[in-house]
C-alpha cells in the first residue's frame, strides 16, 4: 500500500490519499503523523481520497486496534469534524465502511462516503476540479 497525506492548514484540511493492499499498520501511521503535524486541529476537515484501492487487510484484531487509535488521535476534543471518503468502487467502499465504523456513536464527527470526486469536493466547499489539485496546494 501506498499512503499520501498532507495538512493544508489554508483550506482547514487532512488529505488522505490511499493505494494499492490497504494495510491497518500503514493507515494508522498516516493518521497519527497527520495528528501530530503541528498545523492540525481538533476541526479540521479530512478527505480521504480511496479511489485506488485495491483491496484492504482482513486481520479484524488489528482492525479494532486501527478503530481505538483513529478515534483516540482524531476525536474532537471540542467543536466538530467532517470526514469525507472519495470511494469510487468496491474495495473503496469497503474500506470506507471499515473506516466510517470508527467514528459510530460519535457525535462530534460527520461521516460521508461518496462515489464522485466532484461530490467529495463540494461537501468540503473546495473548488478544485480535482482531488489531485489539492497535494501541494
Amino acid at each position: 500500500m501506498s499512503v499520501q497525506y498532507q495538512v493544508l492548514p489554508r483550506l482547514n484540511l487532512a488529505l488522505f490519499a490511499y493505494s494499492g493492499q490497504v494495510t491497518f499498520a500503514e493507515a494508522l501511521a498516516a493518521v497519527a503523523a497527520v495528528a501530530r503535524h503541528p498545523d492540525h486541529h481538533d476541526t479540521m476537515r479530512q478527505l480521504c481520497d480511496l479511489s485506488g484501492v485495491t483491496g484492504v487487510e482482513r486481520d479484524f484484531p488489528a482492525l479494532m486496534k486501527m478503530q481505538a487509535r483513529m478515534a483516540e488521535d482524531l476525536l474532537p476534543v471540542r467543536g466538530e469534524r467532517i470526514v469525507v471518503f472519495f470511494a469510487p468502487h468496491r474495495a473503496a467502499q469497503q474500506m470506507a465502511s471499515m473506516a466510517r465504523k470508527s467514528w459510530d456513536g460519535l457525535d462530534q464527527v460527520l461521516v460521508r462516503v461518496v462515489d464522485s470526486e466532484d461530490q467529495a469536493l463540494a461537501l468540503l466547499g473546495l473548488k478544485h476540479a480535482a482531488i489531485s489539485e489539492l497535494f501541494d496546494a
